[in-house]
Formats: C-alpha cells, sequence, structure tokens
C-alpha cells in the first residue's frame, strides 16, 4: 500500500511541475502578445502618418513651417539595448545590436562595455551579448526568468 502511495504522489508532484510549466509558457506568450500589439500599434500610428502626408493636409505643413526646428532629445541607448537583448532572447553581436537599435557600431559598442560593467550583461567568447538574468528579471518587472537558460550558462561561463 505505501508503495502505492508513493507512485500517487510522485504522479501528484509531476503534474503540479506540468502546470507551472504551462503557467510560465502562458506568461511568456502573453508577454509576446503584448509585444505585438504594440507593433501592431506602431504601424498603424505610422500608416495614419502615411496617411496624413499622401493627402497634403495644409493646416498640418502650416504648422510646421510656424514652429520652430527643435533638436531631437538623446536617445536612451542603454535602455534600447536592454529591450532589444530581452526581446530577442537570444545573444546578439554588437553590430546586430546597432543595426536592431539603428544606432553607431562604435557607440554601441562602448555602451554595451558599460552595461557589461555594471552586470547588466555579459559577454561571450565568441563577441556576443546576452542580458544578465538579474537584469531581465527587472525589466518590465514581470519577465521571471532567462528565456533560454542553458544559452545562457554557455556565455557566462566563457
Amino acid at each position: 500500500m505505501t508503495e502505492l502511495a508513493e507512485r500517487a504522489r510522485a504522479y501528484l508532484d509531476a503534474l503540479e511541475a506540468d502546470r507551472q510549466a504551462a503557467l510560465a509558457l502562458s506568461e511568456q506568450k502573453a508577454e509576446e502578445a503584448k509585444l505585438i500589439q504594440a507593433r501592431l500599434e506602431g504601424f498603424q500610428a505610422a500608416m495614419a502618418l502615411l496617411r496624413r502626408e499622401n493627402t497634403g493636409d495644409k493646416n498640418d505643413a502650416d504648422r510646421k513651417l510656424e514652429e520652430p526646428v527643435r533638436r531631437r532629445g538623446r536617445r536612451p541607448i542603454r535602455q534600447l539595448i536592454l529591450r532589444e537583448l530581452s526581446f530577442s532572447g537570444e545573444a546578439m553581436t554588437a553590430a546586430q545590436i546597432a543595426r536592431a537599435i539603428d544606432y553607431n557600431p562604435e557607440r554601441t559598442e562602448t555602451a554595451l562595455e558599460r552595461l557589461e560593467k555594471g552586470g547588466q550583461l555579459v559577454r561571450s567568447g565568441e563577441g556576443q551579448w546576452a542580458i544578465s538574468v538579474n537584469t531581465l528579471t527587472q525589466i518590465n518587472g514581470q519577465v521571471s526568468e532567462y528565456p533560454n537558460p542553458q544559452r545562457h550558462r554557455e556565455h557566462s561561463q566563457h
């Protein structure tokens, strides 16, 4: 009878592990859906801007002429790098990151090195960058683990 109870307990433990894994996957899918929704909204806003430009809205054009030219503020490069690496879930080279965030490659490398010194990124022996586990858990306060733990362990050991 004890053996039967042990087997039943093992089965219940396995079911609980499966349930926990399904919940974690659901959370990841929900986060992915949010990202897709944000991309969709951004694309829709861009399309609206294009429609407005193509219709030749005179009032909008007049307003542009009247407003003083403003210099664009500084972009939050470090945050853009962290966001790009967290969204991709894969390690990337400095050149890939620079292209993804549309930034100067040399300055991207400098920012990456500063993030590494701050413990927010790790660099592999192949020159690829990955977000550290501690940083990933802080982003959006929702992500609870590294998307690819095996790959992270490989990179952090180099």
